[in-house]
């Protein structure tokens, strides 16, 4: 359970990967500039959806924001961000890349959140969905910047860094990032913590629940194993359950066949045993060698004194 989770969540963010390969580092793709990785291809793919819903947005914004400030910002994202599409096309068609047309369905909710939001609350709602969709997709950027072996790759991603940190820096400007909605990360590790967005001690604590459900589960049907192979003894002062017979009826003992079971009759003499002999009277005083002698010690006497030994 914790692991389907863990990939349905992945699959809803900006940051997470196109494919599984990425993980691992395949799909390698020899180019005129180099190996082209899934990791790259995953960050054009990111950075193109990426601009296909933040250079809209902020156009909206820079018409209905109630701030000066949030309509300057907005009007500088959508330009911006018109400015970098264009050189990801341009990349994305060297290196044969196929971008896509729409955003993620994520991006397409936070759209619906910002063109729904009340006017007392549109500044800070728009505000604090691009700053966070910023937040997540500059670890995809800085991390294929590091690694990538493909030269037009890492041009586009130190421009795309440097596009996304200016754009952060316009929206901390106006004063209304809530940094408390936002999930902490370590700077060296925060592709490894951040897996779409969300944490992966959540998927940890998921894991922990599913397996203390499982083991309950298992304990109770153990229990209801054994409960079922014992039978059921009687409480105190309810009378045995009466034996039952292959066909399922009680079983019932009658007085004589109980007599008979206790006394066998004697088998009748044999024809083929020799009749008794008589029995030759022995003299007195002769021991009779065929019973065992007493063996027992003698009982003690008391004494004169009638004390005890």
């Amino acid at each position: 359970m914790a692991t389907l989770v863990s990939i349905v969540l992945a699959g809803r963010s900006p940051s997470a990967p196109q494919s599984l390969s990425s993980l691992f580092g395949g799909g390698m793709t020899d180019t005129r500039w180099g190996p082209l990785g899934a990791s790259d291809r995953d960050m054009l793919i990111k950075v193109r959806q990426a601009n296909l819903w933040e250079g809209p947005a902020g156009e909206q914004a820079a018409q209905r924001a109630a701030s000066p400030a949030v309509r300057e910002v907005g009007r500088k994202l959508g330009v911006e961000h018109a400015q970098l599409d264009a050189s990801l096309r341009s990349v994305a068609e060297r290196l044969g890349v196929v971008l896509p047309s729409q955003p993620s369905d994520q991006q397409k909710v936070w759209m619906d959140q910002i063109a729904e939001a009340s006017p007392a609350g549109y500044d800070k709602t728009f505000v604090n969905l691009v700053r966070s969709a910023h937040g997540e997709v500059m670890p995809l950027v800085e991390g294929v910047r590091s690694g990538t072996q493909n030269e037009l790759v890492r041009q586009f991603a130190i421009e795309a860094s440097q596009f996304i940190g200016r754009h952060m820096e316009y929206l901390e400007s106006t004063g209304l990032v809530d940094y408390a909605l936002f999930p902490p990360s370590t700077a060296p590790a925060a592709r490894l913590i951040s897996i779409g967005g969300y944490h992966v001690p959540i998927t940890l604590l998921l894991f922990a629940v599913s397996v203390i459900v499982a083991a309950a589960m298992l304990r109770g049907l153990g229990r209801s194993r054994r409960r079922g192979a014992r039978p059921a003894r009687p409480t105190r002062g309810e009378a045995e359950p009466r034996r039952q017979t292959p066909d399922g009826e009680p079983s019932t003992v009658t007085t004589e066949e109980l007599i008979a079971v206790l006394n066998p009759p004697e088998p009748p003499p044999s024809a083929s045993k020799s009749p008794p002999t008589a029995k030759i009277p022995r003299p007195r005083g002769t021991p009779d060698r065929r019973r065992p002698r007493d063996r027992r010690p003698p009982k003690l006497r008391r004494t004169s004194g009638d004390r005890g030994w």
